[in-house]
């Protein structure tokens, strides 16, 4: 279980000084950082706990106007991209998963990389994609007894049958040169 602690800090000079009201704990340190360092160890120490199961609001209450305005833009920030997000979702979901564009066009469409629009695209053969109706794929039947497995075939244009190459030939002669046999 992770206990929560809140840090007062308050600037004295070039110093910090840092509180815990809740266990009446006080120290002094130069750095924000030293000053979380400190006051992890002294609660943990207080309380009996490992430092990494002890969690610290870190408080500046002098602080609090020019910080405040931060939060709250950070804030404003964070639902603004959560808004985006749902936006994105709702466009290709209709684009892709109802209205059957592909993944590049919508992406086109929404300003973004085929990639993302991924991400946010229904999954291929879902009941969210799209209206069309999916067969179920049949089960592969079992291999017969004896049957040595058929080579399958290769995606892509017909391979043309490879010319041997003469002993006498570099290895890495064109095969089309013409000069098929000679050394």
């Amino acid at each position: 279980m992770r206990s929560r602690y809140e840090v007062l800090l308050r600037r004295i000079g070039r110093w910090w000084a840092v509180d815990v009201p809740r266990l009446a704990l006080h120290t002094q340190c130069r750095t924000l950082e030293e000053a979380e360092d400190l006051a992890r160890g002294l609660v943990a120490e207080a309380v009996g706990a490992h430092p990494d199961a002890i969690v610290l609001d870190m408080v500046v209450p002098e602080l609090a106007p020019v910080l405040g305005s931060v939060s709250e833009a950070r804030r404003r920030r964070a639902a603004a991209v959560a808004a985006e997000e749902q936006a994105i979702a709702a466009a290709v979901h209709e684009l892709v998963g109802t209205l059957c564009l592909s993944q590049g066009d919508a992406g086109r469409l929404l300003g973004m990389s085929p990639r993302e629009v991924a991400h946010f695209a229904p999954p291929r053969g879902s009941a969210t994609a799209g209206t069309g109706h999916l067969t179920p794929v049949p089960a592969p039947s079992p291999p017969r007894p004896g049957a040595a497995p058929a080579p399958r075939p290769r995606p892509g244009p017909a391979q043309r049958p490879r010319r041997a190459i003469s002993p006498a030939r570099p290895s890495w002669a064109i095969p089309d040169d013409g000069a098929e046999g000679r050394g």
